[in-house]
């Protein structure tokens, strides 16, 4: 096996190296580390600032323009932090490179209270910021930094200064405006035929004013001229800003920008082509290599495999409905029958013409629910079957349009019962701690069934109270499978995601957001945070500094844990029931992965009125964002070495 991989390495060193590419890669020794001071790597500012910098990866690729900025922590031990990377950066790229340059802080400014970095590669570029002040919204226009190439233009270039200054001053202008600018421009050679081009990148974090923007970006290129006047290409940066151009394309920013039409010098080609073959060539070994170690895996796989192919969405065809049946069903998709919506898009209550009442998922076509969840839910869904899980009755495609047709379930959701004040004031059956308990211990036996019980092994992923629906009973329906992963043998019980981390903050367990590690233990602390939501009767982020799980942990160490029991359940309750329901909620938010309980030891318990239950451990660390979300990310003891990306 080590000769394979030597032999892998090898293959993979020759094909990068046939490869030539200009990239400034910009070194440790560039990072600003400032507010230098002594503080113990264990204590709170340390471990504040390691905990909201694992979060930032994932956090900045969930935000529409790539832009986050959060806070962690009080008093003298809060820190603020900001991610960003430019608008055309694939995910996977924005998220590494803010990984690489959060470990580079971290590892570079050991002792700095404050400290930013750009870093630039071939494929993105991203910025990570962090201080003990609050930054943002506030423009610095120092430290700055001015990195000019060592070659000078060549002479031969006509008009290249009033070409390159006409540029710039554009450029600021369109920058200043979007906080992004990225432009291509051509320059002639009179000694040649051939047209060059400046490639140019301007960018501010939009936190700022335009008018902050403008003034920081005019100063860069004022700084580049009086320092660097006739070289070929450079970089100024700033805390706010950057600005570099170059004769060749960088950071991937040019992937969608147009190019006037280049002609190739025949020498270049000469080069160029039997290089291109090579590396082809190598392509193909690699390739044949990959194919090779998969084949190896292939027997441990092809149950996976063989359930795929079976569950083949194009098989399914009893599954199918006509578009205009679903139609009818829900006079058009009318507001009088819209149910609500979510990030998935609207849902709608119809009725066939057999009388059969449905609910109708109508994928929104920009929602984050795309082609994969929509094919997951439906292959998952079709195979599996129990009292505790919503039923899929059938799906229809046509054109952009994606159903999902189920059951209809009328109570709606979890969330609604017991969040929402008119549900509240409404002290029926819903308020009753019967009900509660009754939810609380079928959400559990829907879990076990998917974890251990089914013919699939899964993890669902996205368990929230948003995702229970309820019956005429009240019998708790987990929904919602887009995100559910199947396991790989009857023995895996964890993997890692290779994309990004999706969910709902708040309901993701620590590991999975700062690391992308998920297990049936990811499931098991969506539950626990359940569990202790449906007995304060209050949503996770509404306790003010940590959340639902730090609220019931207080009180439980404090002797006082049926203090945080809903004042609507007015009916004679049993303490000893109650407080068993808080030691388990609190032993699923458990930081400690292997310490959280599996759901089969969680039925154990709820069934049980003899059994003495295991003393809960503190709960997982939270996280509050600016904008006031509170987030559970990481676990408190948190090392260096833990950091690994999503």
């Amino acid at each position: 096996m080590r000769k394979n991989k030597s032999f892998l390495f090898s293959i993979i060193l020759c094909f990068l190296l046939t490869i030539k590419t200009s990239v400034i890669l910009v070194s440790t020794q560039d990072q600003q580390c400032l507010g230098q001071t002594s503080f113990n790597t264990y204590s709170t500012f340390n471990k504040n600032r390691l905990l909201l910098l694992s979060y930032l990866p994932s956090n900045v690729t969930a935000q529409n323009n790539f832009f986050y900025n959060a806070s962690l922590g009080q008093d003298r031990d809060r820190i603020y932090a900001l991610a960003m990377c430019i608008p055309s950066t694939k995910t996977n790229d924005c998220s590494n490179c803010v990984k690489t340059t959060s470990d580079g802080l971290i590892k570079n400014c050991p002792n700095n209270t404050e400290a930013f970095h750009w870093l630039g590669s071939q494929n993105t570029l991203c910025f990570v910021r962090y201080s003990t002040r609050s930054f943002i919204g506030s423009p610095d226009m120092d430290p700055r930094q001015i990195l000019p190439n060592a070659t000078d233009v060549r002479s031969s270039i006509t008009d290249f200064e009033g070409i390159w200054q006409d540029l710039m001053l554009r450029m600021v202008d369109s920058a200043s405006s979007k906080y992004y600018e990225a432009e291509i421009t051509p320059l002639t050679s009179t000694s040649s035929v051939d047209t060059m081009m400046i490639y140019t990148v301007m960018q501010c974090t939009s936190d700022i004013s335009n008018a902050d923007c403008n003034t920081c970006l005019r100063n860069s290129v004022g700084d580049y001229q009086n320092c660097c006047r006739g070289k070929q290409g450079g970089l100024v940066t700033r805390p706010n800003c950057i600005f570099r151009w170059e004769f060749y394309p960088f950071y991937g920013a040019f992937r969608n920008t147009p190019s006037p039409a280049k002609k190739e010098d025949s020498s270049t080609v000469k080069i160029v082509a039997p290089t291109l073959v090579v590396a082809f060539l190598l392509l193909l070994a690699v390739v044949g290599y990959v194919f090779y170690l998969r084949r190896r895996k292939k027997k441990n796989k092809d149950v996976l495999r063989e359930t795929y192919q079976e569950l083949d969405i194009d098989a399914l065809s009893s599954l199918k409905f006509e578009f205009r049946v679903v139609q009818a069903a829900t006079s058009d998709f009318s507001e009088k029958n819209k149910l609500g919506e979510g990030g998935f898009g609207p849902v709608y209550k119809g009725k066939l013409q057999n009388g059969q009442e449905i609910a109708v998922k109508r994928l929104a076509l920009r929602s984050g629910q795309g082609e994969e969840e929509f094919k997951n839910e439906v292959l998952l869904l079709s195979k599996l079957q129990h009292r505790n899980l919503v039923k899929l009755l059938g799906f229809c495609l046509k054109g952009e349009e994606r159903l999902l047709i189920y059951e209809f379930v009328p109570n709606s959701s979890l969330d609604h019962f017991i969040f929402e004040e008119v549900a509240k004031q409404d002290h029926t059956l819903k308020a009753s701690w019967s009900t509660r308990f009754n939810i609380i211990e079928n959400i559990a036996r829907g879990i076990l069934y998917l974890h251990e019980d089914s013919r699939l092994k899964i993890i669902h992923r996205d368990l929230k109270p948003s995702n229970i629906l309820l019956d005429y009973q009240m019998n708790p329906k987990i929904s919602d499978f887009g995100m559910a992963r199947l396991f790989e043998s009857d023995d895996q019980t964890q993997g890692i995601t290779t994309s990004r981390v999706m969910g709902t903050y708040g309901y993701m367990a620590p590991e999975y957001i700062a690391q992308g590690r998920f297990s049936v233990k990811t499931d098991v602390y969506s539950y626990g945070v359940m569990v202790l939501e449906i007995i304060c009767g209050q949503k996770n982020n509404t306790f003010q500094p940590s959340g639902v799980a730090f609220h019931a942990w207080t009180n439980w160490r404090g002797e006082r844990a049926l203090d945080i029991v809903d004042s609507v359940i007015t009916e004679n309750i049993s303490r000893n029931e109650m407080m068993k329901c808080i030691n388990i909620g609190l032993l699923c938010v458990q930081e400690s992965v292997k310490r959280r309980p599996n759901m089969n030891s969680v039925i154990k318990w709820l069934k049980s009125n003899s059994v003495t239950l295991p003393v809960p451990s503190t709960p997982a660390y939270v996280v509050h964002s600016d904008s006031g979300e509170a987030s559970h990310v990481s676990q408190v003891n948190v090392s260096i070495t833990e950091l690994e990306p999503r």
